[in-house]
């Protein structure tokens, strides 16, 4: 849950995704987002219920949905949130676009805005400083783990080294 407005992931990948709708059709609706999130209708029907009492959303009985301005507000934060995390994932840690998706997905979640604000600074710097985009040649540097990773795993390698120190 991200302490900022107290929403919990689910809601706010609700929101985002009704963000994405609203940008590309002006409105969205029950089905395109039970079609985005991987849902049934009525699961979405459910929780715009609750995003509707919290002021974030207004849903009519036809299947139309708008954000409210907090709703869109907020999804605009998650918005942000997951497009730093995703240029710091690709450009600076040269992860591929499809991982670095993924990854931002679950960490837009998660980091305070503090932590997002230092993230998009870093982006910059490195852009700036000609380090982002990763070049192809040391893009293999980061890609090859330690030996000490590739024998046990990355999460039991790291456990050992830091129990070492």
């Amino acid at each position: 849950m991200h302490h900022n407005h107290g929403l919990s992931s689910t809601h706010e990948m609700y929101l985002k995704v009704l963000y994405g709708l609203e940008s590309e059709h002006d409105v969205g609706r029950v089905r395109d987002m039970a079609k985005g999130l991987g849902v049934t209708p009525s699961t979405v029907t459910a929780v715009l219920k609750k995003l509707e009492r919290a002021g974030l959303v207004v849903h009519d009985y036809y299947g139309t949905v708008k954000l409210t301005p907090q709703g869109s507000r907020v999804a605009a934060c998650v918005v942000r949130r997951f497009e730093i995390i995703k240029a710091l994932l690709v450009d600076v840690l040269g992860l591929d676009a499809d991982v670095a998706e993924i990854d931002a997905c679950q960490m837009e979640h998660s980091v305070s805005p503090a932590t997002v604000n230092r993230m998009e600074a870093l982006v910059a710097w490195a852009k700036a400083s000609g380090l982002a985009p990763v070049r192809p040649d040391r893009r293999e540097l980061m890609e090859s783990p330690c030996a000490d990773c590739a024998a046990v795993g990355a999460c039991q390698a790291t456990a050992t080294l830091v129990g070492r120190g």
